[in-house]
C-alpha cells in the first residue's frame, strides 16, 4: 500500500489489447481469458517460460513478465531515438534518460516516475521504523556480496541496493518474496549484459 507495484501489464498493439495479470492470467480487451501458447495473427505471440511470460510481436516488441513484480520490454535497434518515458529515449545517452513529459530532465526517479503519473512521494522505510529499515539493509547486502560479485563491474549494484531496500521497508511480512524478487530482476539484468550468476540455493529463495 502507497508504493507503486506493477499488478498488471496491458498491451496496446494494433487491433489487439492483452492483459498481463498476476497468477499467470493473460486477458484479451473482452475480459476473455486465452490459454497458451496464444497466437493472434498478424500481431501476438504469448508463451509461458519457466517463471515467465513472454510476450512477442510483429514489430519486434518484446515483453517478458514475472506475475508477481517484474516487467522487462524491449524493442530492436530501429527504434533508437524514437521512444520516450519511463523506459527512456533510446539515444545510447543514459544520462537524459529521467527526462519529464515537460522536457526537463530531473535527478529524482520518484519526481520522473511521479512526472509520467503524478503520485504522492512516499519513504516507505520512514514508515516502517528503524528496526525495519535495519533488517532490510541487512538482507539487502547480498547484492553487495560474492554472490553477485561477478556482475558488478557490468550491473553496479549500488542502486539496486537502494531498490532493495526501499522495496522491503514496503513489503512488511512478505520481505522473503520482495528479496526474491529484487535478487531475480538484478540477476536478469546479469543475464542481460551476459554475466550468469547461480545464486539461488536451498537457504535462498529455493534452488
Amino acid at each position: 500500500k502507497g508504493v507503486s507495484w506493477i499488478k498488471e501489464v496491458t498491451v496496446f498493439l494494433g487491433d489487439v489489447t492483452v492483459q498481463l495479470l498476476q497468477d499467470w492470467i493473460v486477458k484479451q480487451v473482452n475480459d476473455e481469458a486465452v490459454t497458451l501458447p496464444f497466437l493472434r495473427e498478424p500481431y501476438i505471440y504469448i508463451e509461458r517460460q519457466t517463471n515467465t511470460i513472454l510476450l512477442n510481436t510483429n514489430i519486434g516488441l518484446k515483453v517478458l513478465w514475472s506475475p508477481r513484480s517484474h516487467v522487462e520490454v524491449s524493442v530492436p535497434g530501429s527504434y533508437k531515438g524514437h521512444t520516450c518515458g519511463l523506459c527512456g529515449n533510446f539515444n545510447n545517452y543514459y544520462q537524459d534518460d529521467l527526462r519529464m513529459p515537460n522536457g526537463r530532465i530531473t535527478l529524482s526517479e520518484s519526481e520522473f516516475g511521479n512526472s509520467w503519473r503524478p503520485g504522492e512521494n512516499v519513504d516507505p522505510c520512514k514508515d516502517a521504523g528503524y528496526q525495519a529499515k535495519k533488517g532490510a539493509n541487512t538482507r539487502c547486502k547480498i547484492l553487495k556480496s560474492a554472490i553477485f560479485k561477478p556482475c558488478h563491474p557490468v550491473v553496479p549494484p549500488e542502486q539496486w541496493y537502494g531498490a532493495c531496500v526501499y522495496d522491503l521497508c514496503a513489503c512488511g511480512a512478505n520481505t522473503d518474496d520482495c528479496l526474491c524478487d529484487t535478487l531475480e530482476a538484478y540477476a536478469s539484468q546479469c543475464r542481460a549484459a551476459g554475466v550468469i550468476v547461480q545464486w539461488r540455493s536451498a537457504s535462498l529463495c529455493g534452488e
